[in-house]
């Protein structure tokens, strides 16, 4: 059930009509009620977790489906670098072009990204949860400018993967972050710790 107190989740700065998108304009009907019917945390309007998760679901907005860094306004675009779990760190620009699951999945045994483009990675899970893959920030642990938070990601396998038959099984990972930040809350660098296996070795059938 959903509690009438807590707001939708809200994607912010994705009405100015000059804005580039990769495919169109998302639309995050499904996301949004996925994430509401799954999570597991109700962040009060105002409090600091509130503020981190939004924005963090802002960046990712922006990173899958912005393709000029001028439309961005979660980052410094100037200065901003991702990486995860010690691997190499991305621009904006470079994150642009290779996407999200390549830049937070480096070296991984059961995930090449070496081998996908943007699309071919992005087809790949989007096929596999075709009712949608949503995030929630579990706990801050300090404020800023370096804001450290645990997360939880999640999705029913519905969809195939690989040439794999759904189960319909709900698969769970976690991980933390840590995103420096300037005065006006622009991320200018994430570093992010997980073990995408403990998903990926459901979806290989391992």
């Amino acid at each position: 059930m959903t509690d009438s107190s807590y707001t939708c989740p809200r994607q912010k700065f994705m009405e100015d009509p000059s804005i580039q998108w990769r495919e169109g304009k998302p639309d995050y009907t499904n996301a949004n009620q996925a994430y509401l019917q799954g999570r597991t945390r109700n962040h009060k309007e105002g409090s600091l977790e509130k503020i981190v998760e939004d924005l963090v679901k802002l960046w990712e907005m922006e990173a899958s489906h912005k393709t000029n860094t001028e439309d961005w306004q979660s980052v410094d675009v100037e200065v901003f670098t991702i990486r995860a779990n010690n691997q190499r760190s991305f621009s904006v620009k470079e994150g642009i072009e290779e996407g999200n699951y390549n830049v937070l999945m480096q070296n991984q045994p059961l995930y090449d990204s070496n081998v996908h483009s943007f699309k071919s990675s992005h087809d790949m899970f989007r096929s596999a949860f075709d009712q949608g893959f949503p995030w929630e920030l579990i706990e801050v642990f300090s404020g800023p400018p370096r804001v450290a938070f645990s997360w939880r990601h999640w999705a029913h396998w519905t969809g195939p993967y690989k040439g794999r038959t759904p189960t319909g099984e709900l698969l769970e990972m976690y991980g933390m972050a840590v995103a420096e930040v300037d005065e006006n809350l622009k991320i200018k660098s994430i570093d992010v710790h997980y073990d995408p296996n403990q998903l990926l070795m459901k979806l290989e059938g391992k």
